[in-house]
């Protein structure tokens, strides 16, 4: 089987690099991480301009209509230099949201704001209680008539700055059910919701929301009453595919840049990198680089194919992500020594985006339990 990108993958991959090159040295992301809004509103206009937003969406919505694999192409270019503009959070995931939902005359008016950039929308999914589960939802929606009135709070949602939210609350059943759930769409500017903004371990910006009696219309709704599991968990686990590709990426420029350092510092005048010690620790950062390549390239064939096993192998995907993309950062800081957790060398900045990444939507030991759970009981 051909396992290497299309013509049309190379052109891409090809573009945001060259994008990437000229605009993302580490000291032109530090200055972007530092301001207000946590992101460089001129590379998303550029962003925009290249089509990298219409990538995910099909033709009939005015997309590119590309697949799971041309999104993770961009993710892993994004991942070797840590690109901070919320593409995942608003364009992977809550874009995808709208654009599979079943309001059509919502779908309608969103999805031409999500593919130009001008409108950034966010998930609102977590809870304090929930571990990580996406079914567990006690933010509740209460039927008026044709409204409903919505109480709960949400944690650390990516992407503070977005001017929507999608937020997940139960219209029934009990907290941790599947059936129940639905999905509204609210301003963020709305006067009954309460935003704390926080700065992430990786220098991102999130926001905890609070509301009590917010109340909504049925036209607010993405999918019918209490549907929105299915939906939920089919676009999480595309999403999570292409943020574990983002990490790839990361590992990849650890594991070489780690290379040409210990090709260049010298101890005992010799290159380190002439140790054995350290080529054999080098291998591994490789290999487990390549390991987590080919877990990666397993899942979205699963996804491609639709096939039964997709969330067992997308499971697998972000356990190993996050086991081994920590293992590859923690070797990197170690064999650059001191200087490697200093603000003015990028590898711990590396270090801490690959440990956001394995807490995103539960950690490496979280996805174990669910591989074990759907393929043994």
């Amino acid at each position: 089987m051909d396992f290497s990108l299309t013509e049309e993958q190379v052109m891409l991959k090809d573009s945001v690099t060259k994008f990437l090159a000229d605009n993302y040295a580490p000291e032109q992301r530090e200055a972007i991480v530092k301001n207000e809004a946590g992101y460089s509103a001129a590379h998303w206009s550029t962003f925009s301009e290249l089509g990298w937003l219409t990538i995910p969406f099909s033709e009939a919505d005015g997309g590119f209509g590309g697949n799971v694999a041309d999104v993770s192409a961009v993710m892993e270019e994004f991942g070797k230099v840590l690109v901070v503009e919320p593409y995942w959070s608003s364009i992977v995931l809550a874009g995808q949201l709208i654009a599979r939902c079943t309001n059509q005359a919502l779908k309608s008016r969103l999805m031409p704001q999500v593919i130009s950039g001008e409108t950034h929308y966010s998930f609102a999914w977590l809870e304090a209680q929930s571990c990580f589960s996406l079914s567990y939802v006690s933010t509740s929606a209460v039927k008026e008539g044709d409204s409903y009135r919505l109480s709960g709070e949400k944690k650390l949602v990516l992407n503070a700055g977005a001017d929507h939210f999608i937020i997940a609350a139960r219209t029934a059943g009990d907290v941790a059910d599947e059936a129940g759930i639905s999905l509204f769409v609210v301003d963020a500017a709305h006067p009954t919701l309460e935003k704390e903004t926080v700065r992430l371990m990786d220098g991102q910006l999130a926001c905890n929301i609070q509301f009590k009696d917010l109340v909504l219309g049925q036209d607010d709704m993405l999918i019918a009453e209490g549907e929105a599991y299915p939906l939920i968990a089919e676009v999480v686990d595309e999403a999570l595919v292409a943020l574990c590709a983002e990490a790839v990426g990361a590992m990849t420029y650890l594991y070489k840049a780690t290379a040409d350092y210990a090709n260049t510092r010298k101890q005992f005048g010799v290159a380190i990198g002439s140790f054995q010690a350290l080529q054999h620790r080098m291998v591994d950062m490789f290999m487990a680089t390549e390991q987590c390549r080919s877990l990666l390239v397993r899942a979205q064939c699963a996804i491609l194919d639709d096939s039964a096993e997709r969330s067992q192998d997308v499971a697998v995907l972000k356990a190993m992500v996050g086991k081994y993309g920590r293992k590859v950062a923690e070797e990197a800081v170690q064999m650059h020594g001191g200087m490697g957790v200093t603000n003015e060398m990028p590898i711990g900045h590396y270090l801490k985006r690959l440990m956001m990444i394995d807490m995103y939507f539960g950690g490496s030991d979280v996805h174990r339990r669910r591989f074990s759970d759907m393929r043994y009981l």
